[in-house]
């Protein structure tokens, strides 16, 4: 029956939204149109013009998979009738839209715009590496259940190519959170892909990958404590790569300060057996929120980070996180809290 009521909204879409990943200002006014589905278009030609048909063909298809979902959740906030909650706990107005723009499954059309910045990782002295990520996530309400899609897109650049480009396409993560909330604290749980949409091995792992997401989020009047873990294995892919697995631990700790101003400490402790690095880093910083009248959340923050412990080729002693996100009210929602 869930199954038959699902394909039913999907056939009563009748307008249909594209809007590119690559242009982030269209966001905001693209959900004010209240399209029956809006289409986050990973595949803009600026951004994917180098990559072989094969790997277009492959991404095409996991886009394709995010635009059902998103569709289904659009159809479904259209209709609803109740208003939109804030997933935070009580607390001033102040502080609740701070823990909004920091809890990463708080029920808001997100875009997160990060930037990992590494100078003389280990082996390659004077060079220099970064990761770009581009991240969308969508709220979904499917089959009676609360999830939250992220979608990961890294642009990687490699300290190890000493001559011509060196930065390229890391491989697409997409993973979906069923989320639950217990006494506060929210829950969530769900599969995890990975798709080698990577040019090369030293910007991925050249394999398709499998595993599971999850995330413990508690948020406090004086601010955020959260857990974010991510575990994948290769299961297909090019023979010539080494079978491996990505374990990543990610503790947040955000401590609320005054007029949407707040101090973070977010660093991703990375195990990765595809390029035999290990790296724990620790990080503090300051981020700084504004809330629009509509409801639109803009949250800017940078935390230098230093790698208490690190092994392997390419690993960072010390790294600059920085990035911006962008929240957005996606029309009337249902979460019952």
């Amino acid at each position: 029956m869930a199954v038959h009521r699902l394909h039913r909204s999907i056939l009563s879409l009748k307008s249909w939204l594209f809007t590119p990943a690559t242009k982030a200002d269209r966001f905001g006014r693209a959900a004010e149109v209240h399209a029956d589905a809006l289409i986050i278009d990973l595949a803009t030609r600026e951004v994917w013009s180098d990559w072989s048909r094969k790997r277009s063909k492959q991404t095409v298809v996991l886009v394709a998979a995010l635009v059902f979902f998103a569709g289904n959740a659009w159809a479904q906030e259209n209709n609803a009738v109740q208003s939109q909650s804030v997933a935070t706990s009580s607390g001033s107005g102040e502080a609740n839209d701070t823990n909004a723009a920091n809890n990463p499954a708080h029920p808001l059309l997100t875009v997160d715009l990060q930037n990992y910045f590494a100078p003389s990782p280990e082996g390659f002295p004077g060079r220099i590496g970064n990761q770009g990520l581009l991240r969308v996530s969508v709220p979904i309400d499917a089959f009676g259940l609360h999830q939250f899609l992220r979608t990961i897109l890294p642009i990687n650049t490699t300290a190890s190519v000493q001559s011509g480009p060196n930065t390229a396409v890391g491989d697409l993560t997409i993973y979906d959170w069923v989320l639950f909330k217990e006494h506060g604290t929210t829950v969530g749980v769900g599969p995890l892909i990975a798709a080698p949409t990577a040019r090369g091995e030293v910007y991925g792992s050249g394999k398709w990958q499998a595993g599971a997401a999850g995330l413990v989020v508690a948020p406090r009047n004086w601010g955020i404590l959260a857990l974010v873990a991510t575990y994948q294995h290769s299961f297909s892919g090019n023979s010539s790569t080494p079978v491996g697995q990505l374990t990543s631990v990610q503790p947040f700790v955000i401590r609320n300060l005054h007029r949407g101003f707040y101090l973070r400490s977010s660093g991703v402790w990375t195990f990765d057996t595809f390029h035999h690095v290990k790296d724990i880093p620790l990080g503090f910083g300051v981020g700084k929120v504004w809330k629009g009248s509509n409801g639109d959340i803009a949250n800017l923050y940078i935390e230098p980070q230093y790698s208490v412990f690190q092994s392997g080729v390419g690993s960072p002693k010390w790294q600059v996180f920085a990035g911006a996100t962008f929240k957005f009210p996606t029309g009337k929602r249902q979460m019952e809290r």
